[in-house]
């Protein structure tokens, strides 16, 4: 299985597409009075709209793709912990999901996703290719991973609940790892974004405070230039700054 970096992206709807245009109209109309004092300057919205909505795909995919690595963990411990007091292995994700919709109620990501796939079990579909469909949906790393040494452990026999139990292990802690990483970033990523504010509160301290100051950058081809290249270093330092604190585990 090839694993697909783009296979979960979220499709926009038209509620996404809303916000997303919101954001770039008042982008748009900040950066045409800030660096511009132009109604010219609403151009930028054009150029604005990609970024910003692949900015803001990122950020939910990223969200809802640590939520589906959650509740795939807690599944996988759940069906480790049936598998070892002797259920087989497609009835211990039965009792797994039953377990785990008590925790995460019936309208979760994995507890739809098993609640299909323990249905297609029941029509003698083999779970490890369920499992393999499932993965390819997601294109999540690990459950890719488990889904391949799945697929191999059923079919070269050999201690299988040991191998089960390992990979789940596993699995188990890079989440934690990626959840701990994640904890000490949010203050960082608080940060990165404070600081990627500070250019435009300053403008707009000065340009409310003391016009005077920015007047020779306005309304001039020498001032726009400047204003120009002021804007497309930020938009620089802004982009190595989201690549320094997007950390990969």
């Amino acid at each position: 299985m090839i694993l697909k970096k783009e296979a979960f992206m979220i499709p926009f709807t038209w509620k996404g597409k809303s916000a997303c245009i919101g954001v770039t109209g008042a982008l748009a109309c900040l950066v045409a009075w800030l660096f511009y004092r132009s109604i010219w300057g609403l151009l930028w919205g054009i150029l604005l709209y990609l970024p910003v909505k692949k900015r803001m795909q990122s950020y939910w995919s990223h969200r809802q793709k640590s939520a589906v690595l959650f509740q795939f963990k807690e599944i996988l411990q759940m069906a480790a912990a049936s598998a070892k007091a002797g259920y087989s292995m497609e009835n211990a994700f039965v009792q797994a999901r039953e377990e785990f919709v008590k925790l995460y109620g019936e309208h979760s990501a994995m507890a739809r996703e098993f609640a299909n796939i323990n249905r297609q079990v029941c029509l003698n579909v083999p779970l490890e290719q369920l499992l393999d469909e499932l993965a390819e949906r997601y294109g999540i790393e690990e459950m890719v991973s488990f889904a391949q040494v799945f697929r191999f452990a059923k079919r070269s026999g050999g201690d299988f609940l040991k191998i089960f139990h390992n990979t789940a292990g596993k699995i188990r802690q890079k989440a934690e790892v990626k959840r701990e990483i994640e904890t000490v970033m949010a203050a960082k990523r608080m940060e990165m974004n404070l600081m990627n504010a500070m250019p435009f509160a300053i403008l707009l301290y000065v340009g409310v405070t003391s016009p005077e100051f920015l007047e020779p950058l306005y309304g001039n081809l020498l001032g726009s230039g400047i204003m120009t290249a002021c804007l497309a270093g930020y938009a620089a330092a802004y982009w190595i700054a989201g690549k320094i604190v997007d950390i990969q585990v």
